[in-house]
């Protein structure tokens, strides 16, 4: 299972995809630490699922490429469209690894979430991770990688 480490402070959430890439991204003034731990986690899953989808049109694109190989060419007809001939495969599970505890156990539904924009950002993550197996992980601040990045 691919492990997503996120981390954030009020200006600057962060995320390290194992074997995977990092990115950071500067957050607006506004954001309490926990806001902008969600927010850290929303687009640390956002680019979790562009990977993977990217990773998916490159091998339909390898398997067209083979198919003209022995056939000489694709028909137009033969081409599938997601929406018609398709289905994306889901991502595989991923664990998100996050040195805020609290955060982790709201996401797991242990803890109740009693702020309204803290619920509104939780209902948009299991949202975005309804079809999809998410596991949360609270793990000590020195062993997560996307701290480093906000130092």
């Amino acid at each position: 299972m691919p492990k997503l480490y996120v981390d954030a402070n009020p200006h600057c959430v962060a995320y390290v995809l194992e074997n995977g890439g990092s990115d950071y991204k500067m957050l607006q003034s506004g954001y309490t630490s926990i806001e902008a731990e969600y927010l850290a986690i929303i687009h640390g899953l956002n680019e979790y699922f562009l990977k993977w989808n990217k990773e998916l049109d490159a091998r339909q694109a390898d398997m067209d490429t083979e198919k003209m190989k022995h056939t000489g060419n694709v028909e137009f007809a033969d081409v599938a469209s997601p929406a018609d001939k398709t289905r994306r495969p889901l991502p595989p599970p991923v664990m998100v690894c996050c040195d805020n505890e609290v955060v982790v156990k709201q996401l797991s539904r242990e803890y109740h979430i009693a702020n309204d924009r803290l619920r509104k950002l939780a209902q948009q993550i299991w949202q975005q991770v309804q079809n999809v197996d998410v596991k949360f992980q609270w793990i000590p601040r020195n062993e997560n990688l996307a701290g480093k990045m906000l130092k």
